[in-house]
């Protein structure tokens, strides 16, 4: 007998979330064992900044890039602004809501805005792609929706550093650090972006028989190691907000956990259906799932890097990270099903 349409979806949904949050669930277990350690971590996330992350987008894009495709996905980095005001403004309407302790109003706007738009959303693409009815018959879905991922990406990480980091200071203004708006992972997509966008450079190292062709496989396999790793080392970091110690209350963190896992995901299926009616999108519906899952994702993990380095703020966003990471896996699953339905 066969299963109902929505079962099915809800099946595929269930399984890819499942995928990503064993993974993330592995890293958590070998957190509180203290085989990867606040050391480990450290050294494992520079790995993954300075070679694996960058060598996948940059293999991902260079392979999907091309002019008139960067033309048609312009609206991939304007959606990131979008989400971005978006939740800005959401944030502060929940904190004037909910009132939260002095201090820790910012914390809760920038969870409530910058969502985790590449650890998360790249593993849940690749197992969607690999499960989902609606791209069985589209080998190149996953390698598209790490593409799309990464132009988003080039919108948003230069945002995260440029406005979250100065935000979460305390302060009017705090200087910018352009190493980190121009960050590794950036710097690979828009690498790919170059070479995808220019047929002499494609010719050189993608297409087969390209003399330089072996440069791309060395990418491709740097970058596999990317997705697995990251979510280890996601897991890990969660983890660490279940010891936070800080006098943030259960109202607040449930404030960012709506707002951003229940809210948020209408505002994107909003945009996308506004983007489709006008025509700046193209018509692959990989493209729309990648912007609707950018809108359902938690926040960033990024942001407790920013609260240590500032001595602010730390425990809060450790506690909201936890709380919304584990809300995350049912929300997801719901979500994902949802967004399957539509675009069936």
């Amino acid at each position: 007998m066969t299963p109902p349409p929505m079962f099915a979806v809800f099946t595929t949904s269930f399984l890819a979330v499942f995928k990503v949050f064993s993974i993330c669930a592995a890293g958590a277990w070998l957190a509180r064992t203290g085989t990867l350690d606040n050391t480990g971590r450290s050294k494992l996330s520079r790995v993954i900044l300075w070679t694996l992350l960058p060598a996948l987008l940059f293999s991902k894009l260079s392979r999907s890039a091309s002019a008139a495709n960067l033309r048609a996905w312009i609206a991939l980095p304007l959606t990131a602004y979008a989400y971005i005001a978006t939740g800005f403004l959401l944030g502060w309407i929940l904190a004037k809501l909910l009132r939260p302790p002095a201090g820790t109003e910012r914390v809760l706007s920038a969870a409530t805005a910058f969502g985790n738009s590449g650890y998360v959303p790249i593993p849940l693409v690749a197992a969607i792609a690999g499960t989902a009815a609606l791209f069985k018959d589209d080998p190149g879905a996953a390698d598209r929706g790490i593409a799309y991922i990464s132009v988003y990406l080039v919108g948003m990480s230069p945002c995260l550093w440029g406005i979250a980091y100065p935000y979460l200071s305390g302060r009017t203004f705090r200087a910018i650090r352009w190493r980190q708006v121009l960050s590794p992972p950036v710097c690979g997509a828009l690498g790919g972006a170059v070479v995808g966008a220019f047929p002499p450079l494609r010719n050189l190292l993608i297409e087969p028989g390209a003399p330089l062709r072996v440069l791309l496989d060395v990418t491709e396999l740097a970058g596999a190691g990317a997705i697995p790793c990251s979510l280890l080392v996601l897991g890990a970091n969660v983890m660490s907000g279940a010891a936070a110690d800080d006098e943030l209350s259960l109202r607040p963190i449930i404030g960012v956990t709506v707002g951003r896992l229940l809210l948020f995901p209408f505002v994107g299926i909003g945009t996308v259906l506004l983007l489709k009616r006008w025509g700046w999108i193209p018509d692959d519906p990989m493209f729309a799932l990648v912007l609707m899952l950018e809108a359902a994702v938690p926040p960033a993990t990024n942001l407790i890097v920013m609260c240590q380095l500032h001595g602010r703020g730390e425990g809060a966003m450790a506690r909201i990270l936890f709380w919304t990471y584990l809300a995350a896996v049912p929300a997801l699953t719901v979500f994902v099903s949802l967004f399957l339905w539509l675009l069936r």
